[in-house]
C-alpha cells in the first residue's frame, strides 16, 4: 500500500513540474516518438551521424509547437558545416538538450543516455 502511495505522489509531482506550454498529446506524437526512439540508449552504437541527423530533422517537424525553436537547435548542430545553420553557446544548448530529452522520456516513455527524469 505504502509503494502504491509512494508511485501516486511521484506521479503527481512529476505532473506538477512539466511545463504548461508541452502538451502530453499533439497529432504527430506517434512519428515524433518514433523518431526520438533512434536515440534510445540501447540503439547508440548501432546509428549513424546521418541517421541521427535524419531522426532529428523528422523529430523537428512532428514535434509539438511549442518546442520547434528547441529541435531547431538540435538539427543545427548535427547538419554539416556545409549547409546553413546556426550556433548557440555551450549552455544554450546544453538547457536545450535537457529540455527536449526530458520532454523525449517523458512524453515517449523512452530512456536517453545522460538525461534523468
Amino acid at each position: 500500500m505504502a509503494g502504491a502511495v509512494a508511485l501516486v505522489l511521484a506521479g503527481a509531482g512529476a505532473w506538477l513540474l512539466w511545463p504548461e506550454n508541452l502538451p502530453t498529446q499533439w497529432p504527430d506524437k506517434a512519428a515524433f516518438c518514433a523518431n526520438a526512439a533512434t536515440f534510445e540508449v540501447s540503439e547508440q552504437d548501432h546509428i549513424t551521424g546521418e541517421e541521427r541527423l535524419a531522426a532529428v530533422r523528422a523529430m523537428a517537424v512532428s514535434s509539438p509547437e511549442a518546442l520547434r525553436d528547441e529541435m531547431r537547435v538540435l538539427v543545427d548542430d548535427l547538419v554539416p558545416e556545409s549547409e546553413p545553420h546556426s550556433h548557440v553557446s555551450a549552455d544554450e544548448f546544453q538547457e536545450v538538450t535537457v529540455k527536449v530529452g526530458e520532454f523525449v522520456e517523458r512524453a515517449c516513455g523512452l530512456n536517453l543516455p545522460s538525461i534523468r527524469t
